[in-house]
């Protein structure tokens, strides 16, 4: 048997939008392949409960909210069903408790188990409550918060009372006077470094190839103040003082013989400040030369040479 193609189309359909509303109601709570029972409870105030909340047992997810209606038109209590799983029996005495997930995080009902006797059956009307924790813990979560926002107005309203005072007249000409002064001095120095602008890159640009140098003969920097502290570690290590302390007695006998000298003692002395003595040397070195001139130009006078034997010299 051929099935058509309307046909085809149209089961796939249905099992979408089956499929469709299953997912929708179970998004809500509603389990169809699970045995659900249902329960009431009326509340005063309901604190921002919503459809699909959850449902717990000491933490224990057991269910969700859910509807949510008006009981009638001029009580204004709310009734709130849940849709809770038929594994387990809730005693009678239990009570509905909502309490807050968490301040940001939403509401919750929490079932608070009672100790019967007995136990409530599908259909039955739950009592429940809103807890007062949700008041007291707003209150603790931001009373801190409230306390220092009321110090932090009280701190703004002094700051700002304290501006006031500053910000007087006078005190805003003068800052108006700075602001125009610090102007004027900005204006100045564009002024100055525009027209110095050359001469500024080209101090850049020698500063950069200095720093280029640098870096090129950084070997020989590094061998330079290595032989600079081999000569400092040189000295360091040599008797540089006892050299001084020679130097020093040296020149102080070269002094003692200039002193001496000067005063005229010992020959040099005598040869340096008498004149008689120079006098004499003079003389004698004059009456030397007129002999050395003599005996050149008179030799046979003073020297006697014969091959045939000694002549005697006669005597003048």
């Amino acid at each position: 048997m051929k099935i058509s193609n309307e046909v085809k189309v149209g089961a796939a359909a249905i099992i979408t939008i089956l499929a469709f509303i299953w997912l929708f109601n179970f998004l809500k709570g509603k389990d169809y392949f699970k045995k659900t029972v249902y329960y009431y409870s009326v509340y005063n105030d309901i604190g921002g409960l919503a459809e699909s909340s959850p449902v717990e047992i000491n933490g224990f997810r057991v269910g969700v909210v859910q509807s949510i209606n008006l009981l009638n038109e001029t009580s204004g209590k709310i009734l709130v069903t849940y849709s809770v799983g038929n594994d387990f029996r809730l005693p009678v005495n239990s009570v509905a408790e909502i309490l807050p997930v968490s301040i940001i995080a939403g509401m919750k009902v929490q079932f608070l188990i009672g100790n019967g006797p007995g136990f409530y059956n599908q259909g039955d009307t739950i009592p429940g409550n809103l807890s007062e924790s949700i008041i007291v813990s707003i209150e603790e979560q931001f009373g801190p918060i409230k306390d220092k926002l009321l110090s932090l107005v009280v701190a703004l309203d002094s700051v700002t009372s304290a501006i006031d005072d500053v910000l007087d007249p006078e005190f805003r000409k003068n800052v108006s006077g700075i602001v125009s002064n610090l102007n004027s001095t900005a204006g100045s120095v564009n002024e100055i470094i525009g027209s110095n602008e050359t001469d500024l890159k080209k101090a850049v640009e020698d500063l950069t190839r200095f720093s280029r140098m640098l870096a090129d003969n950084s070997p020989k920097i590094s061998s330079a103040v290595a032989n600079l502290e081999a000569i400092t570690d040189t000295i360091a290590a040599s008797d540089i003082y006892s050299s001084m302390a020679s130097l020093k007695t040296s020149l102080e006998g070269t002094s003692g013989i200039l002193k001496n000298l000067n005063e005229g003692k010992g020959s040099a002395g005598q040869l340096l400040t008498n004149d008689s003595l120079y006098t004499n040397l003079s003389g004698t070195l004059e009456s030397l030369n007129l002999l050395l001139q003599d005996m050149k130009a008179n030799p046979k006078k003073y020297v006697h040479f014969s091959l045939f034997g000694k002549k005697n010299i006669p005597s003048e």
